[in-house]
């Protein structure tokens, strides 16, 4: 039986969830019309709720959701995001909270999720970007995890926030833990220079590029 997704919020079907073959899309404009569409039905269901700002009232309801029909899980894509809510939200494990900027990545998330990895909500937003940076020695002291020889190596950004990054390089070099230091071109046109620590790495043997995910120790500098 496939997975039943249901999305409010939106008056179109997003681009990214068509190459779901696996999954029936199902847009509903009104969400207390989610009642009908959840009684009787044993599938797995995923609402995508689409909100400019996630209240308090927006838990209220889809909780109700959740106590009341079998199988339902909410997935809330959120704009913005208040800093109490923020804390309500990883306090409890009772949604998943993503992003506006994530929604590309949708079809990955949910695939994860019905594989049983629940994503968590990230610190900040993190905004497409096109240009591309350099990864180089970092200026902090190494530790006990990089090489003793750090080359400087182009790197394309799939994301950047104001607190981390994912970057793309072309060669399986770095390791969790590891420092670097990343620089690039901002949308305001100012290069800036950041000093970032590696927490997570994933070689793509087909595309020959070793993906990082980089939290930022320094803010950036001009």
């Amino acid at each position: 039986m496939k997975t039943q997704i249901f999305v409010t919020g939106l008056t179109e079907k997003p681009k990214t969830l068509k190459s779901l073959s696996n999954m029936d899309v199902k847009m509903i404009q009104n969400p207390y019309e989610l009642r009908a569409e959840l009684i009787n039905n044993e599938s797995e269901k995923i609402i995508l709720a689409y909100l400019p700002f996630l209240e308090l009232r927006h838990f209220e309801l889809y909780r109700y959701f959740q106590k009341t029909y079998s199988r339902v899980k909410t997935f809330f894509i959120v704009q913005e995001l208040s800093s109490s809510m923020k804390l309500k939200v990883k306090a409890s494990n009772e949604f998943v909270v993503l992003w506006k900027t994530e929604e590309s990545h949708l079809p990955t998330i949910l695939t994860k999720y019905l594989a049983g990895q629940t994503p968590l909500l990230r610190q900040d937003q993190r905004e497409e970007n096109q240009v591309r940076g350099l990864v180089s020695p970092s200026l902090l002291p190494a530790g006990t995890t990089n090489k003793g020889f750090q080359p400087i190596l182009p790197g394309s950004f799939e994301n950047v926030s104001p607190n981390g990054s994912c970057v793309k390089i072309k060669a399986p070099f770095y390791k969790d833990k590891d420092f670097i230091q990343l620089s690039y071109q901002r949308k305001d046109g100012e290069f800036v220079s950041v000093e970032g620590q590696v927490r997570w790495s994933q070689w793509d043997a087909a595309e020959e590029t070793q993906k990082l995910g980089l939290r930022f120790v320094t803010s950036a500098s001009g």
